[in-house]
């Protein structure tokens, strides 16, 4: 590392951290305690770090800093970028709205391929494990010294913790992600043949207690799967590695199609059991919002992240439930994120993601080894999330590590041994 690079770390660091604390979800509920200016000032804060960061490393001084450094390996990223900002405010009715929103994920993902650049997969795991610490100890501080803040949507969480989140499925997604994040960050220490502090235990064991304590059973399959195929993998030696980009597609198609098919099918076997055929209330709103989708925004949907604001959207999607169901007043998203991603982009915007995606994992061979695993690991999580849960935002850490690891897997590096075995050399 130069010594120019070693005090630019002294800022850069503490001011990503602060950025990662931000899209895990902070300040949520402390807004109760402290009001809702501690957000909008975190929130606008974080963003106008990411724009300083990307443009004060760019040079060795003010003369030659670059507004905008665009490297070809990230093409598919930037065009599908481009795909969602053009649809979007050419059907927008809303243009001051939406341009601020593509504006938000525009820089979210300039700046999760910057982090691609500037620092190494190892160096980015570990900012993500000391900001998973401060995160949880905030999450603690709330539910302690704030109790009488602590708000639950509704009876059912009474007893799940659901930390700075007014729900649980929020909390349960970050603290699968940050579990899944430290059990990556070992592994490198284990092939470096580190050796594994007692805090660092402490920290793992501390987040997979409050994942227990949430009793949100998608996040603990959305952490079980990757860390299954993780065990697969390396017993294994990585001779094997998955088009991870086909697999992402099939099955979150997949999913929809059996959830709107083979599932109703099933429905009396569900109810006797006492499972709810629905998935909660689930497919019926899927339908639904395929049917509003019918016609002209099919293919471009209502413009990035705006579905759920526009009034009259929301109206024909209300209208498919009964007035006083709790479908016909939710306003929380689709809970699918390709049914999400149809709302807001349409087929023009979906199929974008799909050829950028991929793009990007194509030739898994070249990557990492490393890199690999990372890329593999989360979009494995990213997928089984998005198939109940909406995962596509502007600024929060599914969206930023999205990007992240569709940089990371633009990353290609010469064929080698070591980089095709998955084996790496060991010290000593």
């Amino acid at each position: 590392m130069t010594a120019l690079r070693g005090q630019r770390d002294k800022w850069v660091y503490p001011a990503v951290v602060f950025i990662l604390l931000n899209s895990f979800g902070f300040p949520g509920n402390l807004t109760l305690v402290f009001g809702d200016a501690l957000g909008t000032l975190i929130e606008y804060g974080a963003f106008l770090l990411m724009i300083a960061i990307m443009l004060l490393t760019s040079a060795d001084n003010i003369a030659d800093i670059l507004v905008l450094d665009l490297k070809a390996k990230y093409t598919p990223v930037y065009l599908f970028t481009a795909v969602l900002f053009c649809t979007s405010m050419i059907i927008t009715r809303f243009s001051g709205t939406e341009l601020i929103t593509c504006v938000r994920l525009t820089v979210t993902v300039l700046f999760a391929l910057w982090a691609c650049e500037y620092f190494s997969l190892q160096e980015m795991l570990r900012l993500v494990y000391i900001t998973q610490i401060i995160f949880i100890a905030f999450n603690l501080l709330f539910v302690t010294v704030f109790r009488s803040y602590v708000y639950r949507e509704s009876a059912g969480y009474a007893n799940d913790f659901v930390g700075l989140f007014s729900a649980k499925n929020g909390i349960g997604s970050e603290l699968a992600f940050g579990i899944m994040m430290q059990l990556l960050l070992g592994r490198e220490y284990r092939f470096a043949q580190e050796r594994v502090s007692l805090s660092f235990v402490i920290v793992l064991t501390v987040q997979i207690l409050l994942l227990a304590l949430t009793h949100n059973w998608s996040s603990f399959i959305c952490l079980a799967v990757p860390v299954i195929w993780l065990i697969l993998y390396d017993r294994r030696g990585g001779a094997v590695r998955l088009p991870l980009g086909w697999i992402y597609i099939i099955g979150s198609i997949g999913f929809i199609i059996v959830a709107l098919t083979v599932i109703p099918i099933f429905t009396p076997l569900f109810e006797a059991i006492g499972k709810d055929a629905t998935l909660t209330g689930r497919i019926p709103l899927w339908r639904q919002a395929l049917k509003v989708l019918r016609g002209k925004y099919l293919l471009t949907g209502y413009g990035y992240g705006m579905f759920w604001r526009n009034p009259s959207a929301v109206k024909l999607l209300h209208s498919g439930f009964d007035e006083y169901s709790f479908m016909a007043q939710q306003m929380s998203g689709a809970h699918n994120v390709l049914i999400e991603m149809l709302l807001n982009s349409g087929i023009l915007g979906i199929g974008a993601f799909f050829a950028a995606m991929i793009a990007c994992m194509k030739r898994p061979r070249e990557l990492e080894e490393k890199n690999y695993v990372f890329c593999a690991c989360f979009v494995l999580l990213f997928m089984i999330y998005g198939f109940t849960e909406r995962s596509f935002g502007t600024h929060e850490f599914l969206t930023l590590f999205l990007f992240y690891t569709m940089g990371l897997a633009c990353s290609k590096a010469p064929l080698t041994g070591n980089r095709i075995t998955g084996q790496r050399p060991r010290k000593g």
